[in-house]
């Protein structure tokens, strides 16, 4: 803010610095340009000229002064399009081939997943890879002759099921307290019988 210029008293101040740049710019067109403007419109530059000054002293951009706002506009012009990584601009990598190539394994290739107790109770072994075993020769089921009316088909019985994906921390503590609250109403549902 300017009040005071030495023990002169500034007219109708204090003034802000947007409010004495809006101020000396003005004047200065105002001044090279007034053989221009006089002669047609008279006053009205120098009213708007006045009312210009007046609007500066509370003038804020996006909440901070213009001077901010207008420093931050040309640092933003200034800097990398890309920004800046340590002070340094950032540049686009490269453009490079890349070259490979990949498989595709059958589900029976995989190995199976670890045991739960193995998981849950220490380090695990190193792991190696099993050696396929040759599968036997399928056989053919001859196929199955009409039934009477009224006999159920008997279910196909295959191999041994596979084991699933191990449990999750969460899943064991949740599968305790199910088979607990399971023991604990077959307990209670015996006693209440006579």
């Amino acid at each position: 803010m300017l009040g005071k210029l030495g023990d002169w008293r500034i007219p109708m101040g204090p003034y802000t610095p947007p409010q004495l740049a809006v101020a000396s710019i003005g004047a200065f067109v105002l001044i090279k340009t007034a053989s221009w403007w006089a002669p047609v419109v008279g006053p009205v530059p120098v009213v708007a000229w006045g009312i210009g000054i007046w609007a500066a002293r509370h003038s804020r951009i996006a909440g901070r002064s213009p001077a901010a706002a207008l420093a931050d506009a040309l640092s933003l012009a200034g800097s990398p399009k890309r920004g800046r990584i340590r002070g340094r601009a950032v540049r686009s990598m490269r453009p490079s081939v890349m070259t490979g190539g990949f498989g595709i394994q059958e589900a029976d290739d995989v190995p199976p997943p670890a045991p739960d107790d193995a998981i849950a109770t220490g380090p695990a072994a190193p792991r190696t890879t099993p050696q396929p075993t040759p599968a036997p020769p399928a056989k053919r089921r001859p196929a199955p002759a009409s039934r009477p009316p009224g006999q159920q088909a008997r279910p196909e019985v295959r191999g041994p099921a596979r084991p699933g994906p191990a449990m999750t921390p969460l899943q064991q503590m949740l599968a305790a307290a199910a088979a607990r609250s399971d023991t604990a109403s077959t307990t209670s549902s015996g006693e209440d019988r006579p």
